[in-house]
């Protein structure tokens, strides 16, 4: 069925990890503005290389070009992809990172960064449209999961490493920083790390499709392979169809609804509302946790998560892993609903001062837990070769959009309605996701790629 008989080679986890230095990179600018946003609003010029407290409509533009990047860069990724391997699109990716850190080195001015900003959303879009796909295909159904989640890890690590070194370096100071990962990508990744077979099938390089999983198998062992490799891509070319006769296929269009709903759910967990106001909810702990360690608690936190969250989705399964994710973020965010609703209504939250931090922790392991990968790796499962192009990027699209929207109406929904109706709002949401994943979700555990696509066709 596709899967080898010997024993996985330590180089897929070498070309896998190689490949993940593209989210550590994408990591590092999802919570850029973080420690740089205050240093921007200083009027220290030691600091702040704008020279001026930024005012507050140019802060959020600095927040908000990233989303509006994420966006263009998933609708590039399309057009990229009729050309190119994944391979490649994922080295033209990071080139938006490069020139936005180089950029940042010599920006004096507020449009200069929010141009830096737009350009690395243009390249995190680029990466995530294909990534989830590409170690999908070169990885085995076996261990496909846990490679999945090597993202999510090394995202998580880029994140920490801003709450790390942000604070301590000027703006210029950490973009240098920043390029090192981005170099040893080139190297790594670029000259040791083959095309996805099935990429090269089917662009009719069937010698070259033969020498990728030589590599990546490290063994001359790979005809049984190859043969279902072979398959899966004459399967998908004896069914080749037009962006109308995609829409026809129950395959296609369960598999879109499946993957654009895990995207707009993992968007509406609450996630960006939690993380805007994790250091008032720190505060609520008093000086017990300083509000300068507390950022770097919580990537310690989701990094350990993740850690746990890889070895469990090739064994619990990503349906029951990611159902039980989302009633855990249920629960949080009610409880955190509840407290700041009665706070907000002047009742004495006293009592229940511990509230606040116990869900935050809950939250961000349910979320680490399943939330932020598992949905990317379905997403790279469910689709045959032939449409993958098309249907990531309308997946990406969708996550991007309810990402910048939630980011823009995020702070008019807690002035309408209060934070604790706000957090309630993302509760209902996750009830919504949990019995979406219990009772609609198909388990792709262990499965093929073929095996996928038949289930998705009943």
């Amino acid at each position: 069925m596709g899967v080898p008989e010997n024993k996985p080679s330590g180089f897929i986890y070498f070309a896998v990890l190689a490949t993940s230095l593209t989210s550590f990179a994408t990591g590092v600018c999802y919570v850029w503005t973080s420690p740089f946003i205050p240093k921007f609003q200083s009027p220290d010029q030691e600091v702040n290389p704008i020279g001026r407290p930024v005012t507050i409509s140019e802060s959020a533009w600095i927040v908000a070009a990233m989303s509006l990047g994420l966006i263009i860069g998933s609708i590039l990724t399309v057009f990229i992809l009729k050309f190119c391997t994944k391979k490649t699109v994922l080295l033209l990716g990071v080139g938006p990172l490069v020139l936005a850190h180089v950029i940042c080195i010599f920006a004096s001015q507020v449009l200069v960064f929010i141009f830096a900003r737009m350009l690395m959303g243009i390249g995190i879009g680029t990466i995530w449209t294909v990534l989830g796909n590409y170690i999908a295909e070169i990885a085995e159904p076996r261990n496909r999961g846990l490679l999945g989640s090597f993202p999510g890890i090394t995202s998580n690590i880029g994140n920490l490493s801003v709450y790390v070194m942000g604070p301590y370096l000027k703006i210029w100071q950490f973009s240098i920083v920043q390029l090192v990962p981005i170099l040893l990508f080139y190297i790594a990744f670029g000259y040791f790390v083959p095309d996805s077979p099935y990429d090269l099938l089917l662009k009719n390089r069937n010698r070259h499709a033969e020498n990728s999983l030589k590599r990546l198998r490290r063994t001359n062992n790979i005809e049984k392979e190859l043969i279902f490799v072979q398959e899966t891509v004459a399967r998908g070319n004896d069914n080749k169809m037009n962006i109308k006769d995609m829409f026809h296929d129950r395959s296609f269009r369960k598999g879109l609804m499946i993957s654009v709903t895990l995207m707009i759910c993992q968007q509406l967990s609450g996630f960006i509302a939690v993380v805007s106001y994790a250091e008032t909810i720190f505060s609520l702990a008093g000086d017990f946790i300083p509000s300068s360690v507390s950022p770097m608690i919580l990537g310690l936190v989701a990094i350990a998560t993740i850690v746990v969250s890889s070895g469990l989705v090739d064994r619990m399964g990503r349906k029951m892993l990611l159902s039980s994710a989302c009633i855990l973020e249920s629960i949080s965010l009610f409880a955190l609903g509840l407290y700041f609703f009665r706070q907000n209504n002047g009742q004495d939250v006293s009592a229940i001062s511990w509230v606040p931090i116990a869900s935050l922790a809950i939250f961000m392991v349910s979320f680490n837990l399943a939330v932020s990968t598992v949905p990317w790796i379905i997403t790279g499962e469910i689709f045959s070769p032939q449409v993958k192009a098309f249907a990531t990027t309308i997946t990406s699209f969708s996550n991007f959009m309810v990402n910048f929207c939630v980011i823009l109406g995020f702070p008019y929904m807690v002035e309408l309605l209060g934070m604790g109706w706000a957090f309630w709002f993302f509760a209902f949401c996750m009830v919504l996701a949990s019995a979406f994943c219990i009772f609609i979700l198909p388990e792709t555990k262990g499965k093929n790629f073929i095996e996928i696509q038949d289930i998705l066709k009943k």
